[in-house]
Parts: C-alpha cells; sequence; structure tokens
C-alpha cells in the first residue's frame, strides 16, 4: 500500500515548478493564496507544485494570471500576462515532454 500519490513530475528538476516556486515564494504566498489570485483551486496548485498532476492550459492561465497582476518580485519576471503564458506553456511543454521520453521504472 502506498503512501499518497506518486509524482508525474520531479518537482526537484522541473523548470515549470521550480519557476512557480521561485516566484510564489519571492512573493511570500501560500499555495492558498497563488490559488485564490488565479482563480484556482489550493489543491490544484498543491498537486501541480508536488508534481503529482500535469500542468494543464488552465493552470498555466491561472498561474500566470496570478503573478501578472501583483509587482513583480523578482529582477526579469515577464513585464506581461502575455509573457506569463508564454514562458509557462514554455516550460509545461518541456514538463510533458520530459515525462514522455523518461525511461520506464524497473
Amino acid at each position: 500500500m502506498e503512501d499518497g500519490p506518486t509524482s508525474v513530475i520531479d518537482p526537484s528538476t522541473d523548470l515549470f515548478i521550480i519557476t512557480i516556486e521561485t516566484h510564489r515564494r519571492a512573493r511570500h504566498w501560500s499555495f492558498a493564496e497563488l490559488a485564490r489570485r488565479g482563480g484556482l483551486t489550493q489543491p490544484e496548485v498543491s498537486r501541480v507544485v508536488h508534481g503529482i498532476r500535469m500542468p494543464t492550459l488552465r493552470h498555466v492561465r491561472g498561474l500566470a494570471e496570478a503573478f501578472s497582476s501583483a509587482p513583480s518580485a523578482l529582477p526579469g519576471e515577464p513585464p506581461t500576462m502575455a509573457e506569463w503564458v508564454a514562458l509557462l506553456v514554455d516550460l509545461a511543454e518541456a514538463a510533458r515532454l520530459s515525462v514522455r521520453t523518461r525511461e520506464p521504472s524497473a
């Protein structure tokens, strides 16, 4: 019997998750605050950030909305929602590709 859901994505190495966590922490936001600002639920943000669920376009749009609606917390952040979406779509697609090409566990 397993203790909990298995990660689909490795949160310690995936750039989508690392990016979300870096910017969330820089703003001192909880998962609940990030979810509220992005029109998402706290459990779905938690599942994405812990690598249990692949990010969808809905997640990307919500996260982009949250980050673009608040003042920049880090130098070099995308200045607009469209640029946040572009960044997060690229990172989410890279995560999907890495999962598809990963060797099956033995």
